[in-house]
């Protein structure tokens, strides 16, 4: 008999889902197409509201349905907000079973709290095995964390786009080489990204402009230099975004990153990493951050130390380096609109 894979499905609050979640109801989806089965421990309200059911819970602990196996694999997402809780039923009640956490973010690098640190060892700690996108996380689970069990790296979080069709005709329309001026768009919560409103201060480029896309850009635009697309739901943006390449900075400076944010991406890889390479826009990254070595590694981009240097490396991008670039990052996109990377992954945890 083939072994039942099961899942916990993905904690939120609303439909109208936001970037933060997208990484998360994307990998939901592969798991419902692979064909796992849900764990239902969530009561839902209107539209795709969850709320955690404490009656399901206590019932999932303790009685054993007969489709429930001695050692079944069970999949849970990190980033409920509930997770501590989460964990430890399904500990108690999988005891026997392989337990996989897919780690989407580790809130004790990103704002380096003491309480993060220490809830996180307790919710990590009873799970076998443990996914992330990078080898620096990875280490730092196992030094820091203490985590124990084996851990797969994903490099990069999938990016599901349900219209091919009109995903393929919006590549074909991709700017050409070489413009007038290159295009460098930045998507994201851009209240968060305070070096957006050091631009036009601080930047003057003649070679390119930046286009912003997302919530919350409360500075100032200027034809040519900086221009504001818009807000569109994550869904959406791989047909909206255009662009010569896509940005992946962050914090309050032009000249470098510092500080949590810095220290973060030192050793995430951001999910609009995969958004711009599913929309066929090679990255432009910071040359310290864990994203750098998968843009090294694919051939998809290049770094910086400041946004300073952007203009003088691109009056020398040729048409063959911006054409290889593109390429390869629209390769990479394919894979990652159709779900293939997370799939990958999951195939090699269940064949252990």
């Amino acid at each position: 008999m083939k072994d039942i894979v099961y899942y916990v499905p993905y904690f939120h609050w609303g439909s109208n889902l936001n970037a933060g979640y997208k990484a998360r109801v994307d990998t939901e989806s592969t798991f419902k197409e692979l064909g796992f089965k849900e764990l239902e421990i969530f009561g839902r309200n209107s539209g795709e509201k969850r709320t955690l059911s404490l009656s399901k819970l206590v019932r999932m602990i303790l009685f054993k349905a007969p489709s429930i196996q001695t050692s079944p694999t069970i999949f849970f997402q990190s980033g409920t907000g509930i997770d501590i809780f989460i964990s430890d039923a399904l500990r108690r009640k999988f005891s026997r079973a392989r337990r996989v956490i897919i780690i989407h973010d580790i809130e004790s690098i990103r704002y380096s709290r003491k309480i993060d640190r220490i809830r996180e060892k307790i919710v990590f700690e009873r799970f076998t095995d443990a996914v992330c996108n990078t080898e620096r996380l990875a280490e730092y689970l196992k030094n820091e964390l203490g985590f124990q069990g084996r851990i797969y790296i994903s490099g990069l979080w999938d990016y599901l786009v349900k219209n091919r069709k009109l995903l393929e005709e919006k590549l074909q329309k991709l700017f050409k080489f070489k413009p007038e001026k290159y295009v460098v768009s930045f998507a994201g919560n851009l209240s968060k990204s305070t070096f957006l409103k050091r631009i036009i201060k601080e930047l003057n480029p003649s070679n390119y402009m930046y286009c912003l896309y997302g919530k919350g850009y409360g500075g100032d635009a200027k034809d040519g230099v900086l221009e504001y697309k818009g807000v569109f739901h994550p869904d959406e943006l791989p047909y909206k975004i255009e662009g010569h390449f896509g940005l992946v900075w962050d914090g309050e400076e032009v000249n470098g990153i510092s500080g949590t944010v810095g220290h973060y991406l030192k050793y995430n890889s951001p999910h609009k990493a995969s958004l711009y390479i599913v929309s066929g826009l090679p990255l432009i990254v910071w040359k310290e951050s864990a994203i750098y070595e998968t843009v090294k590694e694919y051939n998809i981009g290049f770094g910086v130390n400041s946004l300073k240097e952007i203009d003088e490396i691109l009056s020398k991008v040729s048409e063959k380096d911006y054409q290889v670039w593109r390429e390869n990052t629209i390769k990479l996109g394919k894979k990652l609109a159709s779900g293939e990377n997370v799939k990958e992954i999951i195939n090699r945890i269940l064949s252990k």
